[in-house]
């Protein structure tokens, strides 16, 4: 290969390691393993099929162990599905008292969705400012693949699941993502994957 076309092959490289793509469902991602995956979305969000979906993009990738914040919306429906699928699935919670405020059927729903968690993990046992994102954070840190409903801000700004969606990009993780507008999925992938020449 001549030493003028090197360059040229290397922003080929860089932009296949960053690219965004559609999901194809037939087609593991890589020979890599994944062990965890952690769910985040929005909690306005309720419809099964796309996080039913985003489970078995993950599972496709050999994901054994799931990680659910447990706040009203993608997170329960997501547990809800994992139960349903018999998939092993830890509750994170991030205060003790989070279904406080919630209406008596959101906490009667919470509960019982607790008690076929796999295992829990609850962080504090109050709530105080700064107890949910502390949960995301955990999530982020011991998973390998993040799967978001997510509506794609660029910029992150606002929400929880657009804080913890930037922390899993700055973190390198692999995100499968939904997006409720357009319906339609996407690979994020992490800017660290070599790719190798021969």
């Amino acid at each position: 290969m001549a030493a003028s076309n090197i360059p040229a092959l290397l922003q080929r490289i860089d932009r296949t390691l960053n690219r965004e793509t559609q999901y194809n469902f037939s087609e593991p991602f890589e020979p890599k393993e994944y062990n965890t995956a952690m769910i985040t979305g929005h909690r306005w969000f309720d419809y099964n099929i796309p996080i039913d979906k985003l489970i078995t993009m993950a599972l496709n990738q050999g994901v054994t162990k799931f990680l659910c914040g447990m706040a009203l919306g993608t997170d329960q429906i997501a547990a809800e599905i994992l139960v349903r699928r018999k998939l092993k699935w830890t509750a994170v919670i991030p205060c003790a008292d989070q279904h406080k405020l919630w209406k008596p059927h959101q906490q009667s729903h919470y509960k019982k969705l607790l008690e076929q968690a796999t295992e829990k993990k609850c962080l504090y046992q109050t709530y105080s400012p700064g107890v949910m994102q502390s949960r995301n954070l955990w999530m982020v840190k011991r998973s390998d693949i993040c799967l978001a409903v997510f509506s794609g801000d660029p910029h992150c700004v606002g929400g929880g699941t657009a804080s913890t969606f930037k922390i899993a990009r700055n973190r390198n993780l692999l995100i499968y993502q939904y997006i409720p507008a357009e319906s339609r999925f996407v690979i994020i992938e992490p800017a660290h994957h070599q790719l190798s020449l021969f």
